[in-house]
């Protein structure tokens, strides 16, 4: 096999976080993947519960399966409701005091990625 420049595409413009399913030998995507012909791309498995982000869990049977910081109940919709009041992520915190700035931020950049499904809980909260 001759492996050309042309093999090895230039960087996506985006991250993309999809669902796939692992079925007879192959990884089969949820949707439509915006992709090259032989284009190679890295992939990072990562199990149903976890989530790209650090300090990010869902969790079946856990607040509704809806995205928490791990290891509590507290919902990334209740933070980012917080933030767009105007809070400060340091007067948000004072108010969750078991929880990191770090971990504040993991919400935050999880709902950047993911504001349908955040906006969403917020709706129905």
């Amino acid at each position: 096999m001759n492996i050309t420049p042309e093999a090895y595409p230039k960087k996506m413009s985006e991250r993309q976080v999809i669902t796939a399913t692992y079925e007879n030998g192959t990884l089969k995507p949820d949707r439509p993947l915006n992709l090259r012909d032989q284009q190679t791309v890295k992939i990072c498995l990562a199990s149903e519960h976890e989530t790209p982000h650090p300090y990010i869990t869902k969790t079946p049977g856990i607040c509704g399966g809806k995205a928490v910081i791990q290891g509590t109940r507290i919902p990334v919709s209740i933070l980012i409701g917080h933030y767009q009041n105007q809070e400060t992520p340091e007067e948000i915190l004072a108010g969750f005091p078991q929880l990191s700035l770090a971990q504040f931020y993991a919400a935050l950049s999880y709902y950047y990625e993911n504001q349908s499904e955040i906006d969403s809980d917020r709706e129905i909260e």
